[in-house]
């Protein structure tokens, strides 16, 4: 019997349980039924819930093949509290069906009532009550509070908050908020969101994987796409607009960071990271996807949604909330169906975008006006047009200020840094021919593509580029199982590289050997028939560039996909043209 604690974690906003904060469990349960163990969990949980004079909400179960999350809210000032007896009920189930010492009940519910003293905060839930009556958001964690949202914000410390009474209400307001997840496009359609915002006139503050950041201003490099980025940006008054990216790993460590948006999209779905907090399939990274519904709902606003996601029509078959949809296809069965039904949709047709409204139809722009679609060669970037349009219109943005700001957003490291670059570059001198006529440039394709389903969109868009020869630098995070990164690697292997070298990336091991990574692409490659001269390796990623530009003939297209380095890669490109 297997009954192992994956992880016991505290929610702090909306997320894929529930409306509120609280506390979840993940187990890994084999050689004893799942329902056996549910029913020994949740009557320990009970149980304390009782002892300790909480009231009994609902517990919420979600179970698989190979084990269970058990979840339930808990008020927001004592989440750490209900983190501990979520692990101590399990605990104490562990031991029951074990057959070994539970612990002392009494010590246990002793040390809950002291832990739920010490972090009982009565003046956050009143300023919290009041500021629900005020229709304000307010933000919360150990060190800060604020009421509002960024040009309508205020702050205290945490331990020196003011009574509803000392508040001038008067004074705070929300600002928009738009939410983006998806597995793939999330950081590109953030960035063209905001460049909306931007030529309108405003003041956007932009969470995503690569860093956070004011109008033009970075303010921190990393990855702030979960709740505590998105406090950030909205505690800075200069922001006017929320463009909040939410990614699966955020929303499942801490759930959402607001708990009211105005609109949301879901790019596209695929599997990636299955197998860690209780996601275990498709259907479920699809279900933790749906998490960004939860502010909608509150404000009513609308959720856009690709009509070319097989799994994203499915779920959305059971909804009951504004949608609107965007595909590549005229044709699209969801999109007659949503029109006929009075809905709104965005789509391509003959190489043109528009916008219908029910019967009401509107032409955007031409695709070949978007910088990024690669004059229509980059499809995902067509889809990733399409979604940012339909989010747009639906937030309220005219079509002159969307066209604008589409037309002026290039696809170039300065607008879109590693998602779908594309540049010519200069040969090496050394790899330069005498004759003056002939041309001496190169070019390179940079992605931040991490998955097959980002690889194929990556790969298709290279293979309607001109090139002479194909060569690839690429790069695995070591949290992908062994599978994804070989069909990973399969996947680039269709666009038959006349030189394929993995890179290393040392800081993202995530566990695995140094080498392994490298050794099991190399495995791949020969697999499928690739012999030694076409193959490379590289302990980092600069070094794995560097040698694969020696190789570079003109005419020739590079592909990065991958890489971490990015400075140091675009630094030494960027030296190539002196």
């Amino acid at each position: 019997m297997k009954l192992a604690l994956e992880n016991c974690r505290h929610l702090t906003g909306p997320n894929l349980y529930f409306h509120s904060p609280g506390t979840v469990l993940d187990a890994d349960i084999s050689g004893v039924t799942v329902d056996e163990v549910v029913k020994c969990w949740r009557e320990e949980v009970q149980n304390l819930r009782e002892e300790v004079g909480w009231y009994q909400t609902p517990l919420i179960i979600r179970t698989n093949p190979e084990g269970a999350s058990l979840a339930f809210s808990a008020s927001m000032d004592e989440v750490y509290s209900a983190t501990e007896l979520n692990k101590a009920a399990w605990n104490n189930a562990v031991a029951r069906l074990s057959g070994t010492q539970t612990e002392d009940f009494k010590k246990i519910v002793a040390n809950l009532k002291a832990r739920i003293q010490k972090e009982s905060d009565p003046a956050l839930l009143k300023l919290s009550e009041a500021a629900k009556t005020h229709e304000l958001q307010l933000l919360a964690d150990d060190e800060t509070v604020t009421l509002g949202l960024g040009t309508g914000s205020q702050s205290w410390p945490a331990k020196q908050l003011p009574t509803p009474e000392e508040v001038n209400w008067n004074e705070l307001r929300n600002v928009p908020l738009a939410l983006i997840t998806g597995t793939n496009g999330k950081s590109t359609s953030g960035r063209l969101l905001a460049s909306i915002v931007k030529t309108d006139g405003k003041m956007p503050g932009l969470t995503s994987t690569d860093c956070i950041q004011v109008g033009d201003e970075i303010l921190d490099v990393g990855d702030y796409s979960g709740p505590g980025g998105a406090r950030t940006i909205l505690r800075d008054k200069r922001v006017e607009f929320g463009v909040l990216e939410s990614a699966r790993g955020g929303m499942m460590r801490r759930g959402l960071g607001v708990t009211q948006a105005q609109a949301g999209i879901i790019t596209n779905v695929a599997k990636e990271h299955l197998g860690q907090y209780g996601v275990r399939s498709l259907a479920d990274l699809i279900d933790v996807k749906f998490t960004i519904l939860r502010p909608l709902e509150v404000s009513g606003g609308t959720l856009v949604l690709n009509a070319d996601d097989s799994g994203l029509v499915e779920y959305a078959a059971k909804l009951n909330h504004p949608l609107c949809w965007f595909s590549l296809d005229v044709n699209s069965p969801i999109l007659r169906k949503h029109r006929h039904q009075g809905g709104s949709v965005c789509y391509l047709q003959d190489g043109k975008i528009f916008y219908s409204q029910g019967e009401t139809t509107q032409f955007v722009l031409n695709v070949n006006e978007i910088p990024i679609t690669l004059n229509g060669s980059a499809r995902y970037n067509i889809a990733n047009s399409l979604g940012v349009i339909a989010l747009a219109k639906n937030l309220g943005f005219s079509n002159e200020v969307i066209v604008k700001a589409l037309r002026g957003f290039q696809g170039d490291l300065k607008d879109n840094p590693g998602r779908g670059n594309y540049l010519t570059l200069p040969l090496p001198a050394a790899n330069r021919t005498d004759n003056t006529v002939d041309d001496q440039t190169f070019q390179v394709l940079i992605d931040f593509a991490h998955n097959a389903h980002g690889l194929s969109a990556v790969c298709e868009t290279l293979t309607a580029l001109p090139s002479k020869r194909r060569l690839v630098v690429a790069g695995h995070v070591g949290s992908h199982s062994d599978e994804e990164i070989r069909e990973m690697t399969r996947v680039v292997a269709k666009i038959q590289p006349v030189y394929f070298s993995v890179a290393e990336l040392p800081d993202y091991l995530r566990e695995r050997t140094v080498g392994e990574i490298p050794a099991m692409v190399i495995d791949e490659l020969q697999h499928l028939g690739y012999s030694g001269e076409n193959i490379g390796s590289a302990d980092t990623c600069i070094e794995g560039v560097q040698h694969a530009v020696e190789r570079v003939t003109a005419g020739d297209l590079l592909m990065l996909v991958g890489l971490d380095q990015q400075e140091e890669i675009l630094a030494f490109l960027e030296g190539l043209k002196k």
